[in-house]
């Protein structure tokens, strides 16, 4: 979508496709024209794109507040990481229904679910702070059930979207969700911070849950103008296991007959999964040396740049070659984890920051509407699950296993009095926070090896024209 959100136009939405399990009587109903979206989709989308930034809201919010609160407590970065890996694990384990519920069954019954449901454990978290003093283990299992619930929302919407939105304004799409993500880094952070201050955790959750009101009335009023495109295939004689199956047989299938899409696949969860990495351990590696206001500093610029880069996808100017960008901002992001390892210096910080989530939301703009015109509609939500769950399998290892080499291994070791205080500590630094910035310099290194890879593929830097585009029918 090039311009604004005013140019998006109706299309088709796919009125025959085969079902998950490729036979042909579990094919998508036909769609009467008579049940396209009523009114402008502009409406439709903007809508939608205004309750997924009240939820983006909320959870960044939340999620800042609840990380703030948990490493106050118990100063462990693997009591924080544990918070950032709890919601992953829950995300994953959600993601084959997910995809069922987004490809069968009635979008709009599953974003209300969703939404009152969401609510309903935002408020009974809220009570709890007005009765009895919540644990951290309360906040985990409270963080792991908002993440699957947000899983299974997001991949019905996603799909929304994908059907009533043009092919060729998908990069455009990605780059407004972009934005409102971009420009809830800088706001909410700040207003997390805010709130802790002066209301401590229960206002921040009080705020959130006013969030969560306001997003589920926008997606009920966008999806109340839409009939039967925006609804999956209501499974009469299946159960929901067998039709959970057929669509997982259908996504897998898909990308074992379109090998470029498999590799994309896995190489898109290795790289993002580094970028999670040091996103996550920027919080305790910032405050290890200096005060939260620096590190709200280097969020806000980093914020910043990837507010940048979702700008420069929602423009004209990123119209093809889209696998080629993905890798060249994917090589620039990993160099600037790596650069941001090496220093403890807040201005160096700053830089890393804007250019790394610059090239990042770039390439996630390029990277999800190159799924969106690949992957076939019919399949579509279980694709799509199906990416977010290696997405999330990845992202938990790396967590797991970077939260305690930071504090086991790492953390130890460079400290004043480390056994690597004069091997790698000339090079690093010793101290607190140090053994986090070897961390980044690490992860860094690795996806600059994987990008330079991908970069020397031909094949792989051409699979936009090698992929055949998605049918509409």
């Amino acid at each position: 979508m090039s311009g604004s959100v005013n140019e998006l136009r109706e299309i088709s939405p796919a009125s025959r496709a085969i079902g998950a399990d490729g036979q042909g009587d579990a094919a998508l109903p036909t769609v009467p024209a008579a049940d396209k979206p009523r009114g402008p989709v502009r409406l439709t989308f903007g809508l939608l794109w205004l309750s997924e930034s009240a939820f983006d809201f909320g959870s960044t919010l939340i999620s800042f507040a609840i990380g703030v609160w948990i490493y106050g407590q118990t100063g462990s970065v693997q009591d924080y990481s544990l918070s950032v890996l709890a919601a992953a694990v829950a995300s994953m384990l959600v993601m084959p229904f997910a995809g069922t519920f987004a490809d069968r069954y009635d979008r709009r019954a599953v974003v209300a679910g969703c939404d009152l449901a969401a609510v309903a454990a935002t408020a009974v978290i809220v009570l709890f702070f007005f009765v009895s003093r919540l644990g951290v283990e309360v906040l985990y299992l409270y963080t792991a059930l908002s993440a699957a619930i947000a899983s299974l929302r997001r991949c019905a919407i996603r799909v929304v979207v994908s059907t009533i939105v043009p092919k060729e304004r998908f990069t455009q799409v990605s780059g407004f969700s972009g934005m409102s993500r971009a420009v809830v880094q800088v706001v909410a952070p700040s207003a997390a911070g805010l709130l802790m201050a002066r209301a401590g955790l229960p206002g921040a959750m009080t705020l959130h849950l006013g969030l969560l009101v306001g997003g589920a009335l926008l997606a009920f009023a966008a999806l109340a103008r839409a009939r039967a495109a925006l609804r999956g295939c209501h499974p009469s004689e299946r159960s929901f296991a067998h039709s959970a199956h057929a669509s997982f047989l259908g996504a897998l299938g898909y990308l074992k007959d379109t090998p470029l899409m498999r590799s994309l696949l896995l190489y898109g969860a290795l790289v993002q999964c580094l970028l999670v990495l040091a996103t996550v351990m920027l919080t305790p590696m910032v405050l290890a040396t200096h005060s939260s206001r620096v590190l709200g500093l280097v969020m806000s610029i980093g914020a910043a740049g990837a507010l940048a880069g979702s700008l420069l996808a929602a423009t004209a100017i990123i119209r093809r070659h889209l696998m080629l960008w993905v890798l060249v901002c994917d090589a620039i992001q990993s160099a600037a984890i790596l650069v941001a390892g090496l220093t403890t210096t807040p201005l160096v910080w700053c830089v890393a920051a804007f250019a790394c989530l610059f090239c990042g939301s770039a390439s996630v703009a390029c990277s999800g509407a190159l799924w969106m015109r690949k992957a076939p509609l019919a399949h579509q939500g279980s694709v799509f699950a199906l990416l977010s769950a290696s997405n999330l399998l990845v992202m938990s290892l790396v967590l797991l296993v970077g939260g305690y080499l930071a504090d086991a291994v790492l953390e130890p070791a460079l400290a004043d009095g480390g056994a690597w205080r004069h091997t790698v500590g000339d090079w690093f630094g010793t101290g607190k926070g140090r053994g986090i910035g070897l961390l980044f310099f690490g992860a860094g290194a690795c996806g600059l090896l994987v990008s330079g890879l991908a970069l020397a593929s031909r094949d792989l830097r051409r699979l936009e024209h090698l992929v055949p585009e998605r049918p509409d029918d």
